[in-house]
């Protein structure tokens, strides 16, 4: 975590299959590597890699758009890396 740049609370509410999620990923973390990994940085490291795809909201009037921009914008990402690195088959 990068401890010099400001940071700003957010509270939120996660379904218990988010939250399991995400304690499945703390727990793996932990387990194969003995390293920590909180749930917050977690969702700090998600917010970070999703603004790295310059994806926008404009034009969006729900959730379902929210998610199917998202899931485009990934895409995208993900196909730039592979031609990027096409020898690189390593799984996410």
């Amino acid at each position: 975590m990068k401890k010099d740049v400001s940071t700003h609370r957010v509270v939120t509410f996660l379904t218990r299959e988010e939250l399991e999620f995400l304690d499945k990923l703390e727990k793996d973390m932990m387990f194969s590597t003995g390293r920590h990994l909180s749930r917050s940085q977690i969702l700090q490291d998600m917010a970070e890699l999703l603004s790295k795809t310059r994806m926008n909201a404009i034009g969006i009037k729900s959730d379902d758009e929210l998610k199917k921009k998202i899931q485009e914008a990934i895409s995208r990402m993900n196909q730039q890396d592979k031609e990027k690195n096409p020898q690189d088959k390593s799984e996410v």
